[in-house]
Parts: C-alpha cells; sequence; structure tokens
C-alpha cells in the first residue's frame, strides 16, 4: 500500500525492515527496486534486482526489470542480455521483446530491431509504441512507404501519439511528399509544440520547398531547446548557404561537425561552401576526405571536379568528372563541368559534344556555343 500511496521512502524502509529479518527474500528484494526504480535510483534498483536474481534466476519478470533499469542507465549490451535471459523464460511477454527491439535500436542493429518489434507486434497488435518502434526501425533501414504504413497503423490506434505524426512527417519527407510530411509535422506540433523531432523535421520539409527563412527559424527554434542535434546544425548549414550566407553555413557546418566529425552530409556541404568561397584547396581536402569513407556518394566526384578545375587542375577535373558519369550517366552537371574542363585543355570537338550532352539531359535547347564555334 505505500508503494501505491506514493510513500516510497517509507516503503524503502519496510522493505529494508523486511529483509533485515529475511535476507534470502527474491520477492521483497524485487519489490525494494522497482521502489528504487519510481525513486530514479537506478544504480540501486540494479543492485536490489541482481540480489533478487541471485537468490532466484528463473524468474522472467525479474529479468525484464533488470533489463529496463540497465536501458535507463544507457547499459544496452547489458540490457540486451538481460532481455535475452527473460526471453529464456517466457517468450511470449511483448513487452520484453519491445524492450529488446528498443536497445537493438539504440545499437544500431536494425534488422535484429525490426524483427524483435514484429514479435511484439504478433503478441500484441495494438502496441501503439511497438508501431512506431517498427516505423522507426524501417526509417533507418531506408524502407521509407513500410515506415510510413507502421506509423499510420500507430495512428489508427492512437491519434494523439505525437511520436507516430514525427515520424509519418520523416517517411513522407525522405519519399519526397514534402507538403504531406508538413501536414504530419503540423499534427505532431499541435500535440506538443516544443516537440524538437517535429520541429527539425517540418524544417527539414520546408528548405526541400526552398523556404529557407522559414526553415531557419524552425532550426534555431530546436538548436534553442537542444543544441545538440547534428542534423539540425546540418540543415541550417544547408538553408544558410541557399541564402547565400557562407559564412554563417560554414559556423553552422563546423558545430554539426564537432558532434559528428565524419557526417557526410555536413562534409559535403562544408565543401560546397568553401568552393562558393572559391577556397578551392581547403574544399578539395574536404572531399578527399569524404572519398576514404563514402567513394559511392553521388555528388562526390563532380563536387571534386569542380574544386580541381577551380585550381585549374584540368587533367584531375576530367577524370573526376568521368568517375561522376560512370555512376550516374543522367545527370548534367558532370556533363557541364567534363566540358568546362576538355575547353580549358583545349579539346574543343570533345567539350562540344560534352556540352551537348548536359544540354540533353537538362532539357535545355542544343545551341552551339559561340566561343567553341570561333575557337
Amino acid at each position: 500500500m505505500l508503494v501505491e500511496d506514493e510513500h516510497y521512502e517509507e516503503a524503502l524502509s519496510a522493505f529494508d525492515h523486511a529483509l533485515a529479518l529475511d535476507e534470502r527474500n527474491a520477492e521483497v528484494w524485487v519489490l525494494k527496486g522497482n521502489t528504487l526504480a519510481e525513486l530514479d535510483r537506478h544504480d540501486a534498483a540494479l543492485a536490489a534486482y541482481n540480489q533478487a536474481l541471485s537468490l532466484d534466476a528463473n524468474d522472467a519478470t525479474t529479468w525484464l526489470y533488470k533489463a529496463d533499469t540497465l536501458t535507463h542507465l544507457e547499459r544496452f549490451p547489458e540490457a540486451l542480455d538481460a532481455c535475452e535471459n527473460a526471453l529464456r523464460l517466457d517468450p511470449t511477454d511483448s513487452t520484453t521483446w519491445l524492450l529488446k527491439a528498443a536497445s537493438l535500436t539504440v545499437l544500431n542493429r536494425d534488422d535484429e530491431a525490426l524483427t524483435a518489434y514484429e514479435r511484439a507486434l504478433a503478441l500484441d497488435p495494438e502496441e501503439t509504441d511497438a508501431w512506431v518502434g517498427k516505423g522507426d526501425a524501417l526509417i533507418q533501414l531506408e524502407r521509407y512507404p513500410a515506415a510510413a504504413a507502421a506509423y499510420q497503423h500507430a495512428l489508427e490506434l492512437d491519434p494523439d501519439e505525437t511520436a507516430a505524426w514525427t515520424g509519418l512527417g520523416d517517411a513522407l519527407d525522405a519519399l519526397d511528399r514534402h507538403a504531406d510530411a508538413l501536414r504530419a509535422f503540423d499534427s505532431a506540433l499541435a500535440l506538443d509544440d516544443e516537440d524538437v523531432g517535429a520541429l527539425v523535421g517540418k524544417a527539414d520539409a520546408l528548405a526541400s520547398l526552398d523556404r529557407d527563412e522559414e526553415a531557419l527559424a524552425l532550426y534555431d527554434r530546436a538548436l534553442a531547446q537542444d543544441d545538440t542535434i547534428q542534423w539540425a546544425w546540418t540543415g541550417k548549414g544547408d538553408v544558410l548557404a541557399n541564402l547565400e550566407r557562407e559564412d554563417e553555413a560554414l559556423a553552422a557546418y563546423d558545430t554539426a561537425l564537432k558532434l559528428e566529425p565524419d557526417s557526410v552530409r555536413a562534409l559535403l556541404g562544408k565543401g560546397i561552401c568553401l568552393q562558393t568561397l572559391e577556397r578551392y584547396e581547403e574544399a578539395l581536402t574536404i572531399f578527399d576526405h569524404v572519398q576514404t569513407m563514402e567513394p559511392g556518394e553521388n555528388s562526390l566526384w563532380a563536387l571534386k571536379g569542380d574544386a580541381q578545375t577551380g585550381l585549374e587542375h584540368f587533367e584531375e577535373a576530367l577524370a573526376s568528372y568521368d568517375r561522376s558519369i560512370g555512376m550516374d550517366a543522367a545527370s548534367p552537371w558532370p556533363w557541364y563541368g567534363k566540358s568546362n574542363a576538355l575547353k580549358a585543355l583545349g579539346r574543343l570537338q570533345e567539350a562540344a559534344v560534352a556540352h551537348a550532352r548536359a544540354m540533353a539531359l537538362a532539357g535545355e535547347d542544343d545551341e552551339d556555343d559561340e566561343d567553341d564555334e570561333q575557337d
């Protein structure tokens, strides 16, 4: 009764008295652990659960409590082990599958997390958190239509689930359905106008619609709440660059890179900004770094070609543009760059062919460049 009435300190005293009389009472250790967890004293709660398990290691519920406490302590590999022990004893508990899935998600084991969410839903198909978690795992796996469907199922169960609206917005934005994404983010913000995920997501969608000033205001609003959101700093850098505020954009990218030094998106954004400022050597250094991490990045080789052109390294630029064309021959950008490099090398006939190809891909009228004709 003391715990039910939230008289936690009195309850702890009672449990300590009971344990002084019988320290081998596993049930009392569990009750003490639960009370300590309610008080956010998770280290002490963990010690109590460990005492209980040393007396009775075959209680699935105690393993579940231990797993939950380890999650609060952000000790996710251990939490996962505790979930496995609980499921070995009782594989039909949907809550344990849900907690296992959440730990796997934090550990970036998204395929396994998805399987665990699906096991939880097979046991309890009306568990909203499991549908949201499934959507989150599918987002990480870039399975955006399936993710949107999972979030929509969650919203059928609970239309006031903010996380489901935010997740749905993220999925729709990834599918280039930016206007629909905005409506989803607005639904999330109507429920919680300070939801950071929804603020950043809406900013991303606005940026995709070229509504940069509105996007910038939302990034700033989100970062005022939590200035450790790396992707918000990156998004802010992108819109500042679009607004031709390159110095501020560089500062935003630098902050993003302090939080995540190997963020390809932030590195490329910074490199593009430096290139706009004609700081080609610095830009090329960044693109070379990205190449070591993501040599298959679509835009990388065309960007390298542009930086090398800026440095008048035309042979190297030509090789970079050819590499880009080999990866995506339908993009006009590297064809234009190749045309310029060839022209600088005096290979005018090849330059004209590349230029015509670029214009055809861009859907422009194919007119000969007068300078090419005269040279």
